[in-house]
């Protein structure tokens, strides 16, 4: 067998010399993944290196004879491989699993590293390759090597204030938190930070012209004065609440809310911090008629008259989504108006422990829950300041509905509220309890319940447009990444360490406008 071993390794490295044949990368191919390239093999392959730097994938001749075919289809990979440029070919597992038979079991023992010189080589080399795949050979598998890691929060300054956005266990009013009992917002940060295109009725007490969302104001009404003037009339409530909503991200000040690019539209129906619910039913018609797509409401009323049962109903007819708080009355059976009404989804409120606030109403209404314990977001119209209530807790949900609006523009009320109960963390008992519905918040589940496409790789803000706004973060950046990629380099979109002409070229490939 040495011998066999032997003559079939000198034929490798001397006998077969390279083409010298090149794959040209097709336009359009998407290089903004990784130089890495994953390879699964058939069983008993071994890897070759001749003397001009290729490599071999080959079943072992200590293990079979080598028939014509193997020679034939491992010089096909061969070439395919060099024309990329490879640099190194090695097994995936560099320490074996421990359980040997489970993992040949899986096809462990099976999977191979190619490396290529950039990320356009090693796409070019996929679509060569995976003609060959179909055929048999020596390959049953081959793909880019997906590029993702720690998810990083946004760099607004205050985004450790926000244990709703970010729970690392910070200490709040005294109380240490629970790592992770939060909404899980930041990793769905990479499919989408919202869109224009939605457009978030906040039923309130009006809200302010505050610097983090004030661009992205749309003209509203006043229900009990009967004009446009919206200004907060109940302590920054209804500014607190877009805040939490749709404070702009990464900006480097203040905070970050869910959705970033979604449109406010300011509905006032209390005169001061209180009012009637004929007048919640009038804002609601009145947004539902102005093209709000989805209602944040943030209200609670006791008697939940007919006429804003009807109105709700209108909503609803209308595929508008409504989200509502469950009230902070701290009663059981006693989720409030228009919360309590079956066409709405309740929210009732979480601590940063994960734990029911005991001012939350809970019932059979409940929905899902989220943080609402000592909020923290914009106050006046450059402030911030802590808030408890379902009044918070409730445009976490808002915000979640107005990403996978972004993603799923169609997506309408029932299946908006079946996704959220169905990807929701059970935090208080197994399964639905009265105090949190189907559990607390998690918008990443959510939103990827969708199967959104991901974002084109010239997308770098993640708004679902390639446009100025990413051709401005693409030059801010140009030059050598920071650290030598130790840091996130964002406009480095085919992964070379280096912001450049090819990025931009990239980057063009994608344009929207």
């Amino acid at each position: 067998m040495r011998i066999i071993s032997t003559i079939t390794t000198v034929l490798l490295a001397t006998v077969l010399a390279p083409t010298g044949s090149a794959v040209a990368a097709e336009p359009g191919v998407d290089a903004g993944l990784s130089t890495r390239v994953v390879i699964r093999g058939t069983p008993e392959l071994r890897i070759f290196s001749d003397r001009d730097g290729g490599f071999w994938l080959v079943p072992d001749p200590s293990k079979r004879r080598l028939r014509i075919e193997d020679l034939v289809s491992a010089r096909i990979v061969r070439d395919g491989l060099s024309a990329g440029g490879i640099i190194d070919l090695r097994r995936l597992f560099t320490i074996p699993p421990a359980d040997s038979i489970s993992a040949a079991n899986h096809r462990l023992d099976r999977y191979y590293i190619a490396e290529f010189p950039t990320a356009v080589a090693a796409a070019a080399a996929v679509a060569d390759l995976s003609t060959l795949v179909a055929i048999g050979g020596p390959i049953e598998s081959i793909e880019i090597d997906g590029i993702g890691g720690v998810a990083t929060p946004p760099n607004d300054t205050w985004i450790l204030n926000q244990y709703g956005v970010h729970n690392v266990g910070q200490n709040v009013s005294g109380q240490d938190g629970v790592v992770g009992a939060d909404v899980n917002v930041i990793p769905a940060w990479d499919w989408t930070i919202g869109s224009s295109d939605v457009v978030v009725a906040v039923l309130d007490a009006g809200l302010n012209w505050h610097e983090e969302y004030e661009t992205r104001l749309l003209p509203g009404w006043n229900v009990p004065d009967g004009n446009d003037q919206f200004a907060d009339e109940c302590n920054s409530h209804g500014t607190h609440v877009a805040g939490i909503l749709a404070a702009e991200g990464n900006n480097e000040q203040g905070i970050a809310g869910v959705a970033w690019r979604t449109r406010i539209m300011p509905v006032v129906v209390t005169d001061g911090c209180s009012g009637v619910e004929s007048w919640v039913a009038e804002g609601i018609v009145w947004a539902v008629d102005h093209g709000a797509d989805i209602l944040n409401m943030s209200l609670q009323y006791a008697v939940g008259t007919q006429a804003l049962a009807d109105a709700v109903a209108y909503a609803h007819a209308a595929g508008v989504i409504q989200v509502a708080a469950a009230g902070n009355t701290g009663q059981s059976n006693d989720v409030q108006a228009p919360g309590r009404f079956p066409e709405t989804i309740a929210v009732a409120a979480t601590d940063n422990r994960d734990e029911h606030w005991s001012s939350s109403s809970s019932g059979p209404e409940v929905d899902l829950a989220a943080p609402g314990w000592r909020v923290y977001s914009c106050t006046n119209t450059s402030n911030y300041g802590y808030k408890s209530g379902t009044s918070m807790a409730t445009p976490f949900v808002s915000g979640a509905v107005a990403l996978m609006k972004a993603v799923a523009p169609d997506l309408d009320p029932i299946t908006a509220k079946v996704l959220l109960r169905v990807n929701a963390v059970d935090v208080e008992s197994l399964g639905f309890d009265e105090l949190t519905g189907s559990g607390r918040l998690d918008i990443e589940a959510a939103l990827l319940s969708l199967d959104p496409t991901p974002p084109a790789p010239g997308d770098l803000n993640h708004d679902g447009r390639v446009d100025g706004e990413d051709f401005g973060i693409l030059l801010s950046g140009w030059g050598g990444c920071p650290g030598d990629c130790e840091e996130v380099c964002v406009g480095d979109i085919n992964v070379d360490c280096q912001i450049n002409g090819t990025d931009l070229g990239l980057l063009f490939i994608d344009w929207t406008g």
